[in-house]
C-alpha cells in the first residue's frame, strides 16, 4: 500500500475542528483530541498544530501547514527530503 501524499489547503486547516479527523504523524486518519495552536505563519501561509487519538488512553501531536506535504513516518520511509521537496513544488493545491 502507497503512503498518501496529502498536501493541505487554508481552508482544510482553518476549519479544523476538534473531533474531526486529521492524519497522524502515521498518515491514518484519526479523530482531533485537542488543537493547540492555529494560526498564520510570517510567510502568510496557516498552520494548526493537534493531537490525534492514538489508542484507548493517549494521543500523539502532528501538524499541518497550508501548502506543504505532510510528512508522515510512510512518506520520509519511502521519500527523501529533496524528492518530496520536488513533489511539493509540483503540485498544485487547489483552494
Amino acid at each position: 500500500m502507497e503512503p498518501e501524499i496529502y498536501i493541505p489547503t487554508r481552508v482544510d486547516i482553518e476549519t479544523l475542528k476538534e473531533g474531526e479527523l486529521a492524519p497522524d504523524c502515521f498518515g491514518k486518519w484519526m479523530p482531533v483530541t485537542r488543537i493547540f495552536a492555529k494560526g498564520t505563519d510570517q510567510d502568510g501561509q496557516s498552520y494548526v498544530c493537534y493531537h490525534t487519538q492514538f489508542g484507548p488512553n493517549s494521543s500523539i501531536s502532528n501538524s499541518l501547514k497550508e501548502g506543504r506535504i505532510n510528512r508522515t513516518v510512510p512518506l520520509t520511509a519511502k521519500f527523501t527530503s529533496q524528492e518530496l521537496d520536488t513533489i511539493e513544488r509540483n503540485q498544485s493545491c487547489p483552494e
